[in-house]
């Protein structure tokens, strides 16, 4: 038995599951995001914690028997998060998140006086990473950043309340803006760049390794074994490549959270920092991943729920299907956070076209739906480039449990798209298997597999032919109201 934690930007979810990936139990507590000024996202991590201990007490309630079996933890989260500690190991203030634009001055900085680091870091500067967020706080917040002894990402805060360990993986290291790709190290270049040389950086992983021991006296309270394993773990998409075997060019997944990821698997390190792709490591030693990445996920669904009397996602994209016959007659763009892959634009935000008094809730909510994936076609064309056209993707993350939106996503893109067994819970079981590895009682071979494939959504090619001139009006719509 194996545990996989998944910290992720709206939730954290926690699963027990087997040797077959079988999930078994598992448990999920919301976490609440801060915008304390437009632009900018924040969340406490000692709230992140208090929702880990919710989450395993209720694991531990409802599979005692099988929680004296685990044999190892694995770590996901969230990634590029700026969490500034002291040196009694609390964190000072909120941690800075991923779509968070405040940094946007200093990323715009970074790339003009060091377009040279773009290729060590495997992407250009960009507001959301955390060297350019720990620049910005060197400005705007001296007092604070101060008082800093090091620095930590978002799984990694969890490690070091149940270890007591100070440590990363290559995976998270890697979404920093302070490493250096190819060496797989921090890069002192990057880090001087960002004015963080006099931060203590924690130790780097390979992802499968053993990373620091349960505390006894969470052991004691979960009836967990003594002793048991932390793996160093990965970011939360690098665990969803781990989930579902994407570990080299043959495979990729689009992981569909609060924001959104295209992903490919490499086995080699090949930047393509002009088409605002991210080359980072991957989870397996002397892997790296390519992958576009978007801000708007399913937060945009979200956000169109609140402004509706539906009471969940569930209700909201059913009434958009049962009126569904194709294209809908409103245009919309998801930028609420901004965007990175493909314009690295952290002004551009959200629009509508088309209301009239006739607009229903279903309209609205089609028309975003398709605004996410038109998001997605422009991360595939970048992505790819000259490349042939991918024949499949994996469809993983919460967004995943909706077929309408997998069917939507396959006719737009003119790629047939797979969901598997536990596709919702991707991450918390790669970090899973991440901890299989770590033990060192199994191969890569054995356990990085492919999850079983429970649906197939293939092309409809007169409902893409449809979309294929909408994908365009929304291309010149971006254009339109990006100045």
């Amino acid at each position: 038995m194996y545990i996989g934690v998944d910290l992720g930007t709206s939730s954290i979810k926690i699963v027990l599951v087997d040797r077959n990936d079988k999930v078994l139990e598992f448990s999920s507590r919301s976490i609440p995001t801060e915008r304390p000024s437009i632009g900018h996202s924040e969340q406490d991590p000692n709230r992140w914690f208090e929702a880990l201990l919710d989450g395993f007490d209720e694991l531990s309630s409802k599979a005692e028997k099988d929680m004296k079996r685990v044999e190892g933890i694995g770590l996901s989260g969230h990634m590029h998060s700026a969490i500034l500690m002291d040196s009694t190991d609390k964190p000072i203030g909120n941690a800075i998140l991923h779509n968070d634009v405040r940094a946007e001055k200093e990323a715009h900085e970074l790339n003009e006086k060091f377009p040279d680091l773009a290729e060590k870091a495997g992407v250009i500067a960009m507001p959301g990473f955390t060297g350019p967020k720990l620049l910005w706080l060197s400005r705007n917040e001296p007092e604070k950043f101060k008082q800093a002894k090091y620095i930590l990402f978002a799984k990694d805060f969890l490690r070091l309340k149940l270890t007591g360990t100070i440590a990363t993986d290559v995976t998270d290291a890697a979404g920093s803006w302070l490493f250096d790709q190819k060496k797989r190290k921090w890069s002192e270049e990057c880090i001087s760049a960002c004015n963080s040389d006099n931060f203590v950086l924690p130790s780097i992983f390979e992802s499968p390794s053993s990373c620091g021991i349960l505390k006894s006296e969470f052991s004691i309270r979960w009836k967990l074994p003594k002793d048991i394993l932390v793996a160093a773990g990965a970011g939360d998409v690098a665990c969803g490549g781990v989930a579902v075997g994407a570990v080299d060019e043959s495979s990729g997944f689009i992981s569909m959270g609060t924001a959104a990821q295209v992903f490919l698997g490499s086995k080699k390190f090949e930047p393509k920092t002009k088409k605002l792709v991210h080359s980072f490591c991957h989870a397996l030693p002397s892997t790296w991943f390519n992958m576009a990445a978007l801000l708007n996920g399913t937060s945009v669904m979200d956000k169109v729920l609140s402004w509706t009397s539906e009471k969940n996602i569930e209700n909201l994209i059913f009434s958009a299907e049962s009126k569904f016959q194709g294209p809908g007659d409103l245009l919309a763009l998801p930028y609420l956070s901004g965007e990175r892959t493909p314009h690295n634009d952290s002004k551009i935000r959200g629009a509508i076209i088309g209301l009239n008094h006739s607009t229903a809730t279903e309209d609205i909510t089609l028309a975003f739906l398709e605004s996410i994936a038109f998001s997605l076609a422009d991360g595939v064309d970048a992505l790819l480039e000259d490349k042939a056209k991918l024949k499949n993707l994996i469809f993983i993350g919460g967004g995943s449990k909706s077929d309408f939106f997998a069917q939507l996503i396959a006719n737009v893109l003119n790629i047939s798209i797979d969901t598997c067994l536990s596709s919702a819970y991707a991450p918390s079981i790669g970090a899973a298997r991440l901890a299989r590895l770590a033990t060192k009682k199994e191969s890569e071979e054995d356990v990085i597999v492919a999850l079983p494939v429970t649906k197939t959504f293939r092309v409809d090619q007169a409902m893409h032919t449809k979309y294929a001139e909408k994908l365009k009006q929304f291309r010149v719509l971006y254009e339109l109201l990006r100045n």
